[in-house]
């Protein structure tokens, strides 16, 4: 089965609206879960180090619709590729199989770091760069905006990676404060639902998919099946996955070199004299150095 979406035409799987929440640890992936459940299902605490340290799983009806959400432990940091982690990612897989809707990415707002851009290389990594087409972004601590709103602070940042992330995931994205109650937490709910809910027709109600859900769905019919069997799948689809997305960056640096090769070639003059410029602002360089020097 190849990655991509698949028509969510099974029964049992078919009343539930599936959501995973991904990103890096810290970020208020358990909070946001317990917003969305409206009840304190997932521990959630400040701590220096991860709090969340298995798969969880919990369900809330909202509009008549049922809603799954599983939280993650920390499977989306750099470190360690050790068989914790396959086992982590394999009961991921097993709570949200035969594929989830909506992948949430979970960020801090205002601290987009180097680690939330693991985090967002890792999530193509552990479910395929096609997952992307069902992310939506949500930024917790939305109360910091003040009165500035999320489409604003969105529309002015300048930060680079965020935007391309933003643009990547088709401009999805909203806002959480997950001390919010009553009228608050069920206006932001609502949001989220809505965009979900659109998304969702804009696949026209499929859900992701891959090899690796499919095996999580024979292995739960099996009834547990093999573990080690189990495992090893997980970790052999991950690894193909790593490999598909370095072919697929590998791919897109050429394709962008060879636009830039045809462009000069087509403006041999203008290159040339743009050549030359820089040549001439490098030896003006070199040249004030060696005065200074002296």
């Amino acid at each position: 089965m190849a990655d991509g979406q698949v028509k969510d035409n099974q029964l049992e799987s078919s009343s539930f609206l599936r959501l995973i929440l991904v990103g890096r640890s810290g970020c208020g992936k358990s909070a946001t879960g317990n917003s969305i459940l409206c009840q304190p299902k997932f521990e959630s605490r400040m701590s220096a180090h991860a709090v969340t340290r298995t798969c969880q799983e919990g369900t809330v009806t909202w509009n008549g619709r049922n809603i799954l959400v599983v939280d993650t432990p920390s499977i989306f940091e750099a470190k360690a590729q050790d068989q914790e982690m396959y086992k982590d990612i394999g009961d991921c897989y097993l709570l949200s199989a035969p594929g989830p809707h909506v992948l949430l990415l979970v960020m801090q707002l205002g601290r987009f770091t180097a680690q939330d851009m693991v985090a967002v290389r890792r999530v193509k990594e552990v479910f395929g760069a096609g997952s992307m087409r069902h992310v939506v972004v949500l930024f917790t601590h939305k109360e910091d905006l003040g009165d500035e709103s999320l489409n604003e602070y969105v529309a002015n940042t300048d930060n680079l990676s965020l935007w391309s992330l933003v643009h990547e995931c088709g401009g999805r994205y909203c806002g959480f404060n997950n001390r919010a109650t009553g009228e608050e937490q069920g206006k932001q709910l609502a949001e989220l639902m809505a965009m979900v809910e659109s998304l969702e027709r804009e696949l026209d109600g499929a859900f992701y998919s891959n090899d690796l859900f499919f095996h999580a769905q024979v292995h739960k019919t099996d009834g547990g099946g093999t573990p080690g069997r189990y495992l090893a799948q997980v970790q052999a689809q991950v690894e193909k996955q790593k490999r598909e997305l370095k072919e697929m960056e590998s791919h897109g640096v050429s394709k962008a070199l060879r636009k830039v090769k045809a462009w000069i070639w087509a403006h041999v003059g203008l290159s040339a004299f743009i050549a030359i410029c820089i040549l001439i602002y490098l030896a003006i360089l070199i040249n004030w150095g060696i005065t200074r020097a002296h």
